[in-house]
Parts: C-alpha cells; structure tokens; sequence
C-alpha cells in the first residue's frame, strides 16, 4: 500500500484539520445528503468548539442540539461505532463554556516537547538518565552562554541585525556617532 494514501501517521492536529476542514469537502459528492449532513454539523461542532474566540450565545445552543445529531448518527452508523468517545461529544460544549478556548487545553506543545525529549535519547539501556543528562546538558549551556563576550554567537544571543560596529574610526568623535555603516544603493546628495 501506497504511504501517501495511508493516515496511520498522522499528528493530532492533522486529525483535526481533516475533521473540521476536508472531511466535509471531500464527501459532499459521495456520501446521501443526510449522511453528508451530519458530518458536516459535526465539523461545524468541532469548529465552533476549537475557534479562538466562542460565542457564548452559540454555545449555549449546542447542548440542545447535540443530542439531536448523535441520534441522527446512530441512524446512520452501526452500534459498534458508538462507544465512550462519541458519547463525550455531548459534553464538549459545556465544556468550552466552562474552561474557555480549547487551545489553551490542547496537547500540541507537551507532544512536541516529549518528542525533542525522545530525540536525546543516546543509551536505549537507560533512557530516563540519557535523557536527564541530555536536557541538564542543554541548559547548563543555555544559562552559561549568557556570560559569553558580544561576539559569540550563541542560541539565545545572536549579533545586532546591523551590527557594523567595529573599532573607533575616529578617536575623537562621540561614541554615538562614530559607528560605520553601509552605504545603500547609489550615493545621492540633498541640500536643505
């Protein structure tokens, strides 16, 4: 089988993208109109749910009709698909309404830190210890670079984004205006 046609690896945010955005799209031609009706009111669900600002009046109306859309699933579907997940559908809502936002819930930044936590893994025999020498390896390094001179470049402290400072051109002028630069384009002059 072809990988490009599998979604076993997916990230969790893949599935939610499918789930809100494509899945509606992509079925509109294959799918009856009630089956295709009821996917899309699910991913209507989920895109209210996940937006970044909820309206509370909206969401105050999904409890009633959750309800009404799950028993359209059930007519559709066979009994094995139902089990506890589809069922906590019914209380997404109330949920948000509660807890706010979901994206200040979502797992997204805990997976990606336990995957760069995965990456320092160097002794499979002791994975716990690999990784504790790996993450203490990185911040030792991290606080210490904060004590390098001006011009080692580190992570954390990169030069100036003009940085043409170099030795004083002229001794006696000020400080402020003795800092070379480069010259843009062709040299033009203007008279006040």
């Amino acid at each position: 089988m072809n990988k490009l046609t599998t979604t076993t690896s997916m990230k969790t945010h893949d599935a939610h993208v499918i789930m809100q955005r494509l899945l509606p799209i992509a079925l509109k031609e294959m799918l009856p109109e009630h089956v295709w009706s009821c996917i899309t009111e699910i991913s209507l669900l989920f895109q209210s749910i996940c937006s970044s600002v909820l309206d509370a009046v909206s969401l105050r109306r999904l409890p009633e009709s959750v309800p009404i859309l799950m028993c359209n699933l059930e007519k559709i579907m066979p009994p094995s698909f139902f089990d506890t997940m589809e069922h906590l559908i019914i209380h997404l809502p109330y949920e948000a309404l509660t807890a706010g936002p979901v994206f200040y819930r979502w797992m997204y930044r805990f997976e990606r830190f336990l995957g760069e936590l995965k990456k320092k893994v160097t002794n499979k025999a002791h994975v716990e210890a690999s990784i504790c020498q790996a993450y203490l390896q990185q911040e030792i390094s991290t606080f210490s670079s904060f004590y390098f001179e001006r011009e080692v470049i580190t992570r954390r402290k990169r030069p100036a984004r003009n940085d043409d400072i170099g030795e004083d051109l002229y001794e006696n002028v000020v400080s402020i205006f003795n800092y070379p630069g480069r010259g843009k384009g062709a040299a033009t002059q203007r008279y006040i």
